[in-house]
């Protein structure tokens, strides 16, 4: 990682940590929470201008030791000396509508709906024995809107990974420096929201926070699923996997924690 801060230090914009390693930074380093789920690539998002700009970079990594061990798959970096997997994941202006990326060497698309917001609210990580600013983080909120629109995405591919960091995310938020909260403005009412259920609290102001970052586009998108997950007979995927990891079971009750999300969210102030 400290390789990847170096090779931006003159690049105009920061690399930013988000997916599961961002994950284990905020919960086991920062908080002493144990993550259920090891990581073995980081994530690393940036944002470019446009292919050439993603295109000098890769080659600026590969001259201090990354090389790319899947063929047509520019984005997947391995460094020669650490053994270390690490995932580039570009935003910004190359997008083709501002919502999403469509990869030169397969055209294959991918959202990035909300890396725009998360990148603009997220947190500066020092690293040890270092010099450099070091490197922009996403925030454990950010990490579930990003995680939400790639669930909705690439259901079939990712149901059960962004499931299950979801639901671990929405159990242990509080315990991540946030139950303070709850005891002062602008968040002391919450508790009398959900009586008294530090749980549906969680989604609540997680959902509050969610609504605070995210834009107009990602805002909306996410609200219409967790509309259809507490309404929908049938099409509720990420209802069913709270009640795998969240809920002990209890279908009823992920809904429930999905409502105070959703009501987090639409209660939010925008940006």
């Amino acid at each position: 990682m400290t390789k990847i801060v170096s090779a931006t230090r003159e690049w105009p914009s920061q690399p930013m940590l988000v997916g599961a390693f961002a994950r284990d930074v905020w919960f086991w380093h920062a908080h002493g929470i144990e993550t259920e789920r090891a990581t073995e690539d980081i994530d690393i998002s940036m944002e470019f201008p446009d292919w050439r700009g993603f295109n000098r970079f890769s080659k600026i990594l590969h001259e201090i030791g990354f090389s790319q061990p899947v063929p047509n798959h520019p984005e997947k970096l391995l460094d020669a000396q650490s053994g270390q997997k690490i995932d580039i994941l570009p935003f910004g202006a190359l997008a083709v509508d501002g919502h999403a990326i469509i990869w030169p060497t397969d055209q294959s698309r991918w959202s990035i709906l909300g890396f725009e917001e998360t990148y603009r609210h997220a947190a500066l990580l020092k690293l040890p024995l270092s010099s450099s600013p070091g490197i922009r983080i996403a925030t454990l909120p950010a990490m579930v809107l990003l995680k939400m629109v790639a669930f909705y995405e690439r259901l079939q591919d990712r149901k059960r990974k962004d499931g299950a960091d979801i639901a671990f995310i929405l159990a242990h938020y509080l315990e991540a420096g946030n139950k303070d909260r709850l005891m002062r403005a602008p968040e002391a009412n919450i508790m009398d929201q959900v009586e008294g259920d530090l749980q549906r609290a969680a989604a609540l102001l997680i959902g509050k926070d969610m609504g605070r970052l995210a834009g107009l586009d990602a805002r909306a998108e996410i609200v219409a699923h967790l509309k259809q997950e507490i309404g929908s007979a049938s099409r509720c995927p990420l209802a069913r996997e709270l009640v795998r990891r969240l809920s002990d079971g209890n279908f009823g009750r992920a809904r429930q924690v999905l409502g105070d999300l959703l009501t987090g969210i639409q209660t939010g102030s925008l940006p």
